[in-house]
């Protein structure tokens, strides 16, 4: 089963640049004063070029530490603008009086639908002003496709757009005595229409070559699609702030949903988070066809791919050590022998450790330390004290020494613990 990803790829791959490129300049700098809006664009953004810019204010806003409605509101007014300036003057591209060069396209379409839905993440709490966002940016992408039908990145902003509908619209409004109907329809079909518009934009990218769109603005589907998951497997839990429990691990309990909910099947089929660990792979697959694919987004995907193989190990591998160590005579567990869980468990920590290797960055000591942590899991599940055991400790032991010795102790307890051993 796949994971649920760690929250803010974009924010990830921002402040790593920020770690890495410190004394250069940023591509693109925006400050912010009261009700106006500066924004520095990267130099190979010709000033005349009117989308050039929109789409290096669009990606600044994407990859924002905290986003804000006011810059996004820029970004509306701006397409706003250009479509006004082009519709008085009758054309869709070409260079105006002014020089400004405003060549509509289907990524400025794109743009401009995704910044309209992306406003009701600003007003959540105002369902109708949420829902008529979402139709704007429907009727956006409508307009858009009726001009530029083989636009691909209309069909990427499509996706995400209908992506963020779901829990925004859909699952916003459900409880957890909600039953499928007309006002709360099956909530796996609104996410099979995503997943099925977002494949028929890898399908044409790769039919094309483009591997350009492989880029950190649409792995942002990946990563909505994994909370979405995550917000699926969680819902209807309530933890009281204040509430006494004996039990410490109740809010960690997931909350059942009848089979008429319209979350139900999505939470029971694993077929979503198989889907989101084979389109993450890929993904990074067409990643590499890239002529210089980016080292940080691609070691964040690997990242991600090596912890889903982590997570979905966690069950075989505990089955393992179970029947092993603790109920020697029970003969299986979860429907699982002892021999089939240390297959299956070694099988998925070696696929872990294939990723997490190619995560590695020799800037970032944890990188190091999670490949260490998945060989420890690893050496757990073979025959205790055999060769094979031995031999990952070792090598496990090496590498948390070094990335011990780069933090400051940092993996002091877990050295420790393993030299035990």
């Amino acid at each position: 089963m796949a994971p649920k990803r760690h929250l803010g790829l974009g924010k990830a791959a921002k402040v790593k640049k920020q770690k890495t490129e410190s004394e250069e300049p940023a591509p693109s700098e925006v400050s912010e004063d009261k009700n106006e809006l500066t924004v520095e664009m990267d130099e190979e953004v010709d000033a005349n070029d009117a989308v050039g810019q929109l789409v290096a204010l669009w990606r600044t806003f994407l990859l924002s530490e905290e986003k804000k409605e006011l810059m996004l509101n820029g970004i509306i007014h701006e397409c706003d603008r250009l479509l006004r300036k082009k519709h008085n003057s009758g054309e869709t591209s070409g260079k105006d009086a002014d020089d400004e060069i405003i060549d509509l396209n289907g990524q400025f379409h794109a743009i401009y639908a995704q910044a309209l839905s992306s406003l009701a993440f600003f007003h959540t709490e105002e369902e109708d002003k949420v829902a008529q966002f979402f139709t704007a940016a429907s009727e956006r992408i409508q307009a858009g496709r009726e001009q530029y039908p083989e636009s691909i990145e209309l069909l990427f902003g499509e996706a995400r757009i209908l992506m963020n509908r779901i829990p925004l619209v859909e699952v916003s409004q459900l409880t957890l005595d909600s039953k499928i109907s007309k006002k709360h329809p099956e909530v796996a079909k609104s996410l099979d229409h995503s997943l099925s518009k977002w494949e028929e934009a890898v399908s044409m990218a790769e039919t094309r070559q483009e591997y350009k769109h492989f880029n950190l603005e649409n792995l942002d589907f990946l990563q909505a699609l994994d909370d979405f998951l995550d917000m699926s497997d969680n819902f209807g839990k309530v933890h009281m702030e204040g509430e006494d429990s004996d039990d410490e691990d109740d809010e960690d309990k997931q909350v059942d949903l009848a089979p008429t909910h319209p979350l139900h099947s999505v939470r029971e089929l694993d077929k979503y988070n198989q889907w989101w660990r084979e389109h993450s792979v890929r993904f990074l697959k067409n990643l590499d066809l890239q002529s210089k694919p980016p080292a940080d987004l691609r070691r964040e995907l690997c990242k991600r791919l090596g912890q889903s193989y982590l997570m979905e190990a966690e069950i075989p591998s505990s089955v393992f050590t179970t029947l092993t160590y603790y109920s020697k005579g029970q003969k299986e567990i979860n429907g699982l022998t002892k021999e089939q869980a240390q297959k299956i468990s070694q099988e998925l920590f070696n696929s872990a450790l294939k990723y997490l290797k190619d995560a590695q960055d020799e800037q970032d000591p944890d990188t190091w330390a999670n490949v260490a942590e998945a060989m420890i899991s690893l050496a757990n599940t073979h025959d205790l004290e055999s060769k094979e055991q031995e031999s990952i400790y070792k090598e496990a032991e090496d590498i948390l020494t070094r990335a011990n010795n780069a933090t400051n102790g940092k993996y002091d307890d877990i050295l420790e613990n393993l030299l035990l051993n």
